[in-house]
Protein backbone atom coordinates (compact mmCIF):
# COMPACT_ATOMS: atom_id res chain seq x y z
CA UNK A 1 0.00 0.00 0.00
CA UNK A 2 2.77 2.21 0.62
CA UNK A 3 4.39 1.44 -2.66
CA UNK A 4 1.36 2.27 -4.40
CA UNK A 5 1.21 5.44 -2.32
CA UNK A 6 4.58 6.67 -3.61
CA UNK A 7 4.25 6.04 -6.75
CA UNK A 8 0.79 7.54 -7.39
CA UNK A 9 2.97 10.71 -5.44
CA UNK A 10 5.35 10.50 -8.33
CA UNK A 11 2.99 9.92 -11.03
CA UNK A 12 1.20 13.71 -9.84
CA UNK A 13 4.64 15.18 -9.49
CA UNK A 14 5.62 14.73 -13.03
CA UNK A 15 2.69 15.79 -14.62
CA UNK A 16 2.47 18.87 -12.79
CA UNK A 17 6.16 19.20 -14.03
CA UNK A 18 5.68 18.78 -18.21
CA UNK A 19 2.11 21.05 -17.32
CA UNK A 20 4.34 23.78 -15.78
CA UNK A 21 7.03 23.25 -18.39
CA UNK A 22 3.84 23.12 -21.16
CA UNK A 23 2.98 26.46 -19.69
CA UNK A 24 6.12 27.96 -19.84
CA UNK A 25 7.20 26.76 -22.91
CA UNK A 26 3.71 28.15 -24.51
CA UNK A 27 4.40 31.91 -22.71
CA UNK A 28 0.91 31.12 -21.14
CA UNK A 29 0.87 33.61 -17.80
CA UNK A 30 3.73 33.30 -16.74
CA UNK A 31 4.74 36.73 -15.91
CA UNK A 32 2.22 39.96 -15.73
CA UNK A 33 3.48 43.52 -16.60
CA UNK A 34 1.98 46.75 -14.54
CA UNK A 35 2.64 49.84 -16.58
CA UNK A 36 1.25 53.75 -16.68
CA UNK A 37 0.83 55.08 -20.17
CA UNK A 38 -0.23 58.88 -21.28
CA UNK A 39 -1.79 59.92 -24.58
CA UNK A 40 -4.61 61.05 -26.39
CA UNK A 41 -6.72 58.79 -24.58
CA UNK A 42 -5.77 60.56 -21.16
CA UNK A 43 -3.49 59.30 -18.42
CA UNK A 44 -3.80 55.74 -16.51
CA UNK A 45 -2.45 52.24 -15.58
CA UNK A 46 -2.49 48.92 -17.11
CA UNK A 47 -1.74 45.34 -16.41
CA UNK A 48 -0.56 43.07 -19.54
CA UNK A 49 -0.20 39.30 -19.12
CA UNK A 50 0.53 36.47 -21.95
CA UNK A 51 -1.97 34.20 -23.46
CA UNK A 52 0.38 32.26 -25.96
CA UNK A 53 3.80 32.68 -27.57
CA UNK A 54 1.97 35.21 -30.27
CA UNK A 55 -1.16 36.86 -28.51
CA UNK A 56 -1.06 38.86 -25.17
CA UNK A 57 -3.85 40.42 -23.11
CA UNK A 58 -4.20 43.82 -21.80
CA UNK A 59 -6.87 45.70 -19.61
CA UNK A 60 -6.32 49.61 -17.88
CA UNK A 61 -8.48 52.42 -17.41
CA UNK A 62 -7.49 55.83 -18.63
CA UNK A 63 -8.91 59.19 -17.38
CA UNK A 64 -8.73 62.70 -19.62
CA UNK A 65 -7.86 65.55 -17.13
CA UNK A 66 -10.01 68.55 -16.77
CA UNK A 67 -8.33 71.45 -18.89
CA UNK A 68 -9.95 74.39 -20.63
CA UNK A 69 -9.99 75.47 -23.92
CA UNK A 70 -11.87 79.16 -24.41
CA UNK A 71 -14.59 80.24 -27.59
CA UNK A 72 -16.58 83.60 -27.85
CA UNK A 73 -20.39 82.92 -28.45
CA UNK A 74 -22.61 85.90 -29.50
CA UNK A 75 -25.07 86.71 -27.92
CA UNK A 76 -28.41 89.49 -30.37
CA UNK A 77 -31.39 90.54 -30.76
CA UNK A 78 -33.36 90.54 -34.19
CA UNK A 79 -31.06 94.31 -34.68
CA UNK A 80 -28.18 93.18 -33.61
CA UNK A 81 -25.45 92.57 -30.67
CA UNK A 82 -26.86 92.54 -27.23
CA UNK A 83 -24.45 95.39 -26.51
CA UNK A 84 -25.49 97.53 -28.83
CA UNK A 85 -28.53 97.47 -26.89
CA UNK A 86 -27.53 97.51 -23.33
CA UNK A 87 -25.45 100.91 -24.66
CA UNK A 88 -28.66 102.22 -25.57
CA UNK A 89 -31.05 101.53 -22.93
CA UNK A 90 -28.59 103.15 -20.58
CA UNK A 91 -29.11 106.41 -21.47
CA UNK A 92 -33.40 105.67 -21.06
CA UNK A 93 -34.71 107.47 -18.30
CA UNK A 94 -36.70 104.31 -17.08
CA UNK A 95 -38.57 106.04 -13.87
CA UNK A 96 -39.41 109.36 -16.58
CA UNK A 97 -40.36 106.79 -19.48
CA UNK A 98 -42.98 105.17 -16.87
CA UNK A 99 -44.05 108.36 -15.64
CA UNK A 100 -45.38 109.18 -19.18
CA UNK A 101 -47.47 105.98 -19.07
CA UNK A 102 -48.47 106.21 -15.70
CA UNK A 103 -47.10 103.58 -14.02
CA UNK A 104 -45.53 103.97 -10.80
CA UNK A 105 -42.23 102.19 -10.69
CA UNK A 106 -42.44 101.60 -6.90
CA UNK A 107 -45.20 99.40 -7.19
CA UNK A 108 -43.88 95.82 -6.93
CA UNK A 109 -45.35 94.86 -10.00
CA UNK A 110 -43.41 97.10 -12.18
CA UNK A 111 -40.32 97.29 -9.87
CA UNK A 112 -38.50 94.74 -11.92
CA UNK A 113 -38.10 97.59 -14.51
CA UNK A 114 -36.17 99.73 -12.34
CA UNK A 115 -34.25 96.46 -10.91
CA UNK A 116 -33.52 95.98 -14.86
CA UNK A 117 -32.33 99.50 -15.27
CA UNK A 118 -30.02 99.09 -12.18
CA UNK A 119 -28.64 95.84 -13.10
CA UNK A 120 -27.54 97.15 -17.07
CA UNK A 121 -25.49 99.58 -15.31
CA UNK A 122 -23.14 97.63 -14.26
CA UNK A 123 -22.70 95.82 -17.06
CA UNK A 124 -20.11 95.16 -19.66
CA UNK A 125 -21.70 96.06 -22.42
CA UNK A 126 -20.04 93.60 -25.13
CA UNK A 127 -21.48 91.22 -28.41
CA UNK A 128 -20.46 87.76 -26.77
CA UNK A 129 -19.94 85.39 -23.93
CA UNK A 130 -16.62 83.23 -23.06
CA UNK A 131 -17.31 79.91 -22.74
CA UNK A 132 -14.90 77.34 -21.36
CA UNK A 133 -15.17 73.79 -23.29
CA UNK A 134 -14.01 70.92 -20.82
CA UNK A 135 -12.97 67.37 -21.85
CA UNK A 136 -14.73 64.52 -19.22
CA UNK A 137 -13.46 61.26 -20.54
CA UNK A 138 -12.94 58.66 -18.35
CA UNK A 139 -12.89 54.93 -19.63
CA UNK A 140 -11.53 50.90 -19.14
CA UNK A 141 -10.27 49.03 -21.54
CA UNK A 142 -9.65 45.73 -23.14
CA UNK A 143 -6.86 44.82 -25.49
CA UNK A 144 -5.91 41.78 -27.19
CA UNK A 145 -2.53 42.07 -29.02
CA UNK A 146 -0.99 39.77 -31.68
CA UNK A 147 2.81 39.36 -32.15
CA UNK A 148 2.98 37.74 -35.25
CA UNK A 149 7.06 38.51 -35.82
CA UNK A 150 9.61 36.70 -33.88
CA UNK A 151 11.34 39.51 -32.21
CA UNK A 152 8.11 40.66 -30.43
CA UNK A 153 8.35 44.08 -31.07
CA UNK A 154 5.48 44.73 -33.35
CA UNK A 155 1.92 43.94 -32.54
CA UNK A 156 -1.35 44.16 -34.20
CA UNK A 157 -4.78 45.47 -31.32
CA UNK A 158 -8.16 44.68 -31.38
CA UNK A 159 -10.36 45.67 -28.36
CA UNK A 160 -12.49 47.90 -27.14
CA UNK A 161 -13.18 51.06 -24.68
CA UNK A 162 -15.68 51.30 -22.20
CA UNK A 163 -16.49 54.62 -20.44
CA UNK A 164 -19.01 57.78 -19.59
CA UNK A 165 -21.27 58.80 -22.49
CA UNK A 166 -20.76 62.65 -21.24
CA UNK A 167 -17.44 63.24 -22.63
CA UNK A 168 -17.26 66.85 -22.85
CA UNK A 169 -18.92 70.37 -21.55
CA UNK A 170 -19.14 74.30 -22.29
CA UNK A 171 -20.34 76.48 -19.42
CA UNK A 172 -19.73 80.37 -19.22
CA UNK A 173 -16.80 81.87 -17.57
CA UNK A 174 -17.70 82.83 -14.10
CA UNK A 175 -17.16 86.88 -14.96
CA UNK A 176 -19.55 86.68 -18.03
CA UNK A 177 -22.74 85.50 -15.62
CA UNK A 178 -23.46 89.72 -14.54
CA UNK A 179 -24.12 89.96 -18.29
CA UNK A 180 -26.14 86.88 -18.64
CA UNK A 181 -28.56 87.64 -15.95
CA UNK A 182 -28.80 91.09 -17.57
CA UNK A 183 -29.96 89.24 -20.86
CA UNK A 184 -32.60 87.20 -18.61
CA UNK A 185 -33.95 90.08 -16.90
CA UNK A 186 -34.22 92.03 -20.34
CA UNK A 187 -35.77 88.49 -22.02
CA UNK A 188 -38.43 88.73 -18.77
CA UNK A 189 -39.21 92.33 -19.23
CA UNK A 190 -39.64 91.42 -22.72
CA UNK A 191 -42.08 88.17 -21.91
CA UNK A 192 -43.87 90.44 -19.59
CA UNK A 193 -44.48 92.94 -22.60
CA UNK A 194 -46.11 90.25 -24.76
CA UNK A 195 -48.32 89.21 -22.27
CA UNK A 196 -49.40 92.13 -20.35
CA UNK A 197 -48.11 95.23 -21.55
CA UNK A 198 -47.56 97.99 -19.32
CA UNK A 199 -50.58 100.43 -18.30
CA UNK A 200 -53.56 100.92 -20.16
CA UNK A 201 -54.02 101.19 -23.80
CA UNK A 202 -50.42 100.19 -24.04
CA UNK A 203 -50.84 97.73 -26.95
CA UNK A 204 -52.21 100.64 -29.18
CA UNK A 205 -50.55 103.75 -28.79
CA UNK A 206 -48.38 104.08 -25.57
CA UNK A 207 -46.19 101.21 -26.58
CA UNK A 208 -42.26 101.49 -26.21
CA UNK A 209 -41.26 99.63 -29.09
CA UNK A 210 -37.99 99.06 -28.28
CA UNK A 211 -38.55 95.19 -27.18
CA UNK A 212 -40.09 94.49 -30.14
CA UNK A 213 -38.20 95.59 -32.23
CA UNK A 214 -35.09 93.51 -30.87
CA UNK A 215 -36.76 90.67 -29.55
CA UNK A 216 -35.67 87.97 -27.41
CA UNK A 217 -32.15 88.15 -26.46
CA UNK A 218 -29.65 85.33 -26.77
CA UNK A 219 -27.05 83.21 -28.53
CA UNK A 220 -28.05 82.16 -32.15
CA UNK A 221 -27.58 78.42 -32.85
CA UNK A 222 -28.88 77.90 -36.54
CA UNK A 223 -32.20 77.30 -37.47
CA UNK A 224 -34.65 74.18 -37.40
CA UNK A 225 -35.53 71.74 -40.22
CA UNK A 226 -38.88 74.34 -40.24
CA UNK A 227 -36.96 76.89 -40.94
CA UNK A 228 -37.63 78.04 -37.77
CA UNK A 229 -34.31 80.42 -36.17
CA UNK A 230 -33.21 78.75 -32.63
CA UNK A 231 -31.77 80.78 -30.37
CA UNK A 232 -30.57 79.94 -27.00
CA UNK A 233 -31.33 82.17 -24.25
CA UNK A 234 -29.34 81.92 -20.53
CA UNK A 235 -30.87 79.41 -17.45
CA UNK A 236 -32.12 81.05 -14.51
CA UNK A 237 -29.16 81.33 -13.22
CA UNK A 238 -27.67 83.25 -15.49
CA UNK A 239 -25.63 80.76 -16.92
CA UNK A 240 -25.73 78.86 -20.66
CA UNK A 241 -24.45 74.97 -20.98
CA UNK A 242 -23.77 72.58 -23.79
CA UNK A 243 -23.12 69.46 -23.45
CA UNK A 244 -20.98 66.42 -25.65
CA UNK A 245 -22.49 62.52 -25.59
CA UNK A 246 -21.13 60.08 -27.28
CA UNK A 247 -21.35 56.21 -27.41
CA UNK A 248 -20.80 54.25 -24.25
CA UNK A 249 -18.45 51.62 -26.19
CA UNK A 250 -15.97 52.02 -28.38
CA UNK A 251 -14.55 49.09 -30.32
CA UNK A 252 -10.34 50.03 -30.59
CA UNK A 253 -7.91 48.98 -33.50
CA UNK A 254 -4.33 49.78 -33.96
CA UNK A 255 -0.53 48.84 -33.75
CA UNK A 256 2.18 49.12 -31.42
CA UNK A 257 5.97 48.77 -30.97
CA UNK A 258 7.71 47.08 -27.87
CA UNK A 259 11.09 47.29 -26.25
CA UNK A 260 13.00 46.53 -23.17
CA UNK A 261 14.51 49.31 -21.19
CA UNK A 262 16.70 47.10 -18.70
CA UNK A 263 18.79 44.43 -19.60
CA UNK A 264 17.23 42.03 -17.09
CA UNK A 265 14.22 43.15 -19.25
CA UNK A 266 11.92 44.28 -15.95
CA UNK A 267 11.72 47.92 -17.33
CA UNK A 268 10.15 48.04 -20.75
CA UNK A 269 8.28 50.79 -23.02
CA UNK A 270 5.18 50.86 -25.43
CA UNK A 271 3.57 52.57 -28.11
CA UNK A 272 0.33 52.30 -29.34
CA UNK A 273 -1.17 53.97 -32.31
CA UNK A 274 -4.81 53.23 -33.45
CA UNK A 275 -8.45 54.70 -32.74
CA UNK A 276 -11.41 54.56 -31.01
CA UNK A 277 -14.65 54.50 -33.30
CA UNK A 278 -17.59 56.36 -31.36
CA UNK A 279 -20.40 54.36 -33.58
CA UNK A 280 -22.35 57.22 -34.80
CA UNK A 281 -22.34 61.10 -34.71
CA UNK A 282 -21.45 62.78 -31.13
CA UNK A 283 -24.50 64.85 -29.63
CA UNK A 284 -24.32 68.44 -28.34
CA UNK A 285 -27.01 69.05 -25.97
CA UNK A 286 -28.50 72.73 -24.96
CA UNK A 287 -31.23 74.19 -23.58
CA UNK A 288 -33.50 77.21 -23.35
CA UNK A 289 -33.76 77.31 -26.74
CA UNK A 290 -36.24 79.54 -28.56
CA UNK A 291 -38.05 78.52 -32.07
CA UNK A 292 -38.46 81.67 -33.89
CA UNK A 293 -40.37 82.16 -36.81
CA UNK A 294 -38.10 84.49 -39.15
CA UNK A 295 -41.09 85.58 -41.34
CA UNK A 296 -43.39 86.98 -38.75
CA UNK A 297 -43.71 90.39 -38.78
CA UNK A 298 -41.73 91.71 -35.23
CA UNK A 299 -43.75 94.88 -34.09
CA UNK A 300 -47.34 96.31 -34.11
CA UNK A 301 -48.11 97.22 -37.71
CA UNK A 302 -49.39 100.67 -37.52
CA UNK A 303 -47.59 102.37 -34.39
CA UNK A 304 -44.38 101.33 -35.85
CA UNK A 305 -44.65 100.58 -39.45
CA UNK A 306 -48.04 103.24 -40.31
CA UNK A 307 -50.11 100.42 -41.90
CA UNK A 308 -52.85 98.62 -41.31
CA UNK A 309 -52.55 95.57 -39.68
CA UNK A 310 -53.88 92.66 -41.65
CA UNK A 311 -56.04 91.04 -39.11
CA UNK A 312 -57.17 93.91 -36.75
CA UNK A 313 -55.55 97.26 -35.30
CA UNK A 314 -54.39 95.78 -31.53
CA UNK A 315 -53.00 92.69 -32.41
CA UNK A 316 -49.13 92.37 -31.62
CA UNK A 317 -47.57 89.65 -33.71
CA UNK A 318 -44.24 88.27 -33.07
CA UNK A 319 -42.11 85.69 -33.32
CA UNK A 320 -42.54 84.61 -30.03
CA UNK A 321 -46.26 85.39 -29.45
CA UNK A 322 -48.84 83.77 -30.02
CA UNK A 323 -52.48 85.90 -30.80
CA UNK A 324 -56.02 85.13 -30.45
CA UNK A 325 -58.58 86.44 -33.14
CA UNK A 326 -61.38 85.35 -32.05
CA UNK A 327 -62.45 89.45 -30.38
CA UNK A 328 -61.52 92.56 -31.68
CA UNK A 329 -61.58 93.61 -27.80
CA UNK A 330 -58.07 94.10 -27.07
CA UNK A 331 -58.74 93.54 -23.72
CA UNK A 332 -59.81 89.66 -24.52
CA UNK A 333 -56.51 89.16 -26.47
CA UNK A 334 -54.53 86.90 -24.95
CA UNK A 335 -50.86 87.35 -25.53
CA UNK A 336 -48.25 84.51 -24.65
CA UNK A 337 -44.52 83.37 -25.17
CA UNK A 338 -44.00 80.31 -26.32
CA UNK A 339 -41.91 77.73 -23.58
CA UNK A 340 -37.97 77.05 -24.69
CA UNK A 341 -37.35 74.21 -25.97
CA UNK A 342 -35.39 71.55 -23.92
CA UNK A 343 -32.38 68.81 -24.90
CA UNK A 344 -31.38 70.58 -28.71
CA UNK A 345 -28.62 68.59 -30.55
CA UNK A 346 -26.66 71.16 -31.95
CA UNK A 347 -25.73 68.05 -33.95
CA UNK A 348 -28.68 66.70 -35.68
CA UNK A 349 -31.81 68.94 -34.76
CA UNK A 350 -29.99 72.37 -36.61
CA UNK A 351 -27.99 73.42 -39.55
CA UNK A 352 -26.60 76.78 -41.20
CA UNK A 353 -24.96 77.18 -37.39
CA UNK A 354 -23.06 80.76 -37.53
CA UNK A 355 -19.81 81.75 -36.36
CA UNK A 356 -17.68 79.73 -33.82
CA UNK A 357 -20.39 77.40 -32.49
CA UNK A 358 -21.36 76.50 -36.02
CA UNK A 359 -17.06 75.90 -36.94
CA UNK A 360 -16.70 73.98 -33.60
CA UNK A 361 -20.08 72.10 -34.38
CA UNK A 362 -18.65 71.18 -37.94
CA UNK A 363 -15.30 69.71 -36.60
CA UNK A 364 -17.24 68.03 -34.08
CA UNK A 365 -19.97 66.22 -37.08
CA UNK A 366 -16.72 65.03 -38.76
CA UNK A 367 -15.31 63.29 -35.54
CA UNK A 368 -16.49 60.02 -36.14
CA UNK A 369 -13.02 58.18 -34.50
CA UNK A 370 -11.22 59.18 -31.26
CA UNK A 371 -7.23 59.12 -31.82
CA UNK A 372 -5.31 56.77 -29.88
CA UNK A 373 -1.45 57.52 -29.32
CA UNK A 374 -0.11 56.72 -26.64
CA UNK A 375 3.11 55.69 -24.29
CA UNK A 376 3.28 52.95 -21.60
CA UNK A 377 6.42 52.19 -19.18
CA UNK A 378 5.55 48.92 -17.53
CA UNK A 379 7.60 46.86 -14.90
CA UNK A 380 7.46 42.81 -15.08
CA UNK A 381 5.88 41.75 -11.36
CA UNK A 382 7.03 38.17 -12.06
Amino acid sequence: MKKLGLLLSALMLSGAMQAQETVTDKNIFNHMDLGVNIGTVGIGIEVAVPVSNYVRIRAGYNYMPRFSLHANFPIETRNGGIGKYLEKIKNVDIEKKAAEIGVDLNQPEFRQYKEMADKFSNVERKDNVTMNLKPNMHQFKFLVDVLPFVNKHWNFTAGFFVGNSDIGDAKNQDKETLLLEAVNAYNQLYINYCQHGIGDNIYYDKLDDIFYKNGIAGIPLGYFANGNKAMMVPDKDGTVRAEMKITKVRPYVGFGYNTHLSRNKKWNLHVDAGVLFLCGKPKVYVDNVYSIDPNAPAVLYDYIYGVPNPHDNYDIIHPNVDYDYTSGDKSQQQFFVDQPLQHVDLMNDLHNIPGKVGDLVKTISNFKAYPNVSVTFSYRLY
